[in-house]
């Protein structure tokens, strides 16, 4: 096996790389690619029988807001890990992910992250080397929408709102993925083949709140995250446009001390699911030990299921 990177001279044998590992048409795959290439940029590498890509691993470079902290620190989002059918078996993962992991601290990166379903968590477990930590299990929330809170509606959309945005990163104790305006924009309006709703709050030419959400089925609605200093007003004036549009369930993912949490029963009768049929998991890598007792500990983490890619 050759190790190598993975550059955008390789992208149609990538692509056939992940359609046969995830089940996706590959035309969506190649979709992807430049998607993934935007913003702070994406460290790839694979493992090449001949011309034939059995193997690939990547990290998308992102930040996170630590606490105490002025600056977010680089870190690297694990994603769409394959290994071909075909070359199962053989450690490929580890092989790959190694030079990703050396790349990344070389660019002043602290740890690795990301969000592992059923079958990833049972890698970052028992693969030897791989090194990734599971730190807990994202946690789904049940709100019956039984009548409309008594808020303003905020207005529902396709279109990604343009104007300023009237907040910022807020400092707390908590542990979060860096969030600007660009940053959520690129994630979710952007995206070459998913397709999302927002909920904005303006106040003349600002933008004070967004929250992003998908509509599901029998009137129900997945909030996948919110960005707003006010999070209270904010969610009660989305459940209220909502519910006007027909919604009377809200679904959503979150970490134990996610922003949102404490305002889920403001909106209605909430619960925590005690299991779901798509478990996800956040884990860790840790590249700079000094933070290790901060990322592995769960309950500092503030998360919702938006930050899954």
């Amino acid at each position: 096996m050759d190790i190598r990177a993975i550059s955008q001279a390789d992208v149609t044998p990538w692509a056939e790389l992940m359609a046969a590992a995830f089940d996706r048409p590959q035309e969506t795959m190649v979709q992807l690619w430049p998607w993934l290439q935007q913003g702070d940029g994406l460290l790839a590498w694979g493992a090449w029988d001949g011309a034939r890509l059995a193997a690939q691993y990547s990290c998308l470079l992102t930040s996170l807001w630590l606490p105490g902290t002025e600056e977010p620190a680089r870190v690297g989002m694990s994603i769409n890990m394959a290994v071909h059918p075909d070359y199962r078996g053989q450690g490929l993962i580890k092989q790959v992910s190694q030079p990703v992991y050396a790349a990344l601290a070389a660019l002043g990166g602290v740890a690795g992250v990301g969000f592992s379903n059923a079958a990833g968590v049972k890698v970052d477990r028992h693969s030897k080397g791989y090194g990734y930590q599971v730190v807990g299990q994202m946690q789904p929330h049940l709100v019956m929408l039984r009548r409309a809170p008594h808020a303003l509606p905020l207005s529902l959309t396709a279109v990604w709102p343009c104007q300023p945005w009237a907040f910022g990163a807020l400092p707390d104790e908590r542990v979060r993925f860096r969030a600007t305006a660009v940053d959520v924009q690129r994630r979710f309006a952007q995206h070459p083949f998913r397709r999302y709703q927002f909920g904005v709050w303006r106040e003349g030419e600002e933008v004070c709140g967004v929250v992003v959400y998908r509509t599901l089925r029998r009137r129900g609605a997945a909030l996948l995250a919110a960005y707003g200093a006010e999070m209270g007003e904010l969610l009660r004036r989305w459940a209220t446009a909502v519910y006007q549009n027909g919604i009377r369930y809200i679904h959503c993912l979150t970490t134990p001390q996610a922003a949102l949490r404490p305002h889920l029963h403001a909106l209605g009768p909430a619960m925590t699911l005690p299991w779901t049929r798509t478990p996800y998991f956040l884990t860790v890598k840790c590249l700079d030990e000094g933070i290790r007792p901060l990322l592995t500990d769960f309950g500092r983490w503030d998360c919702m299921g938006g930050d899954i890619l």
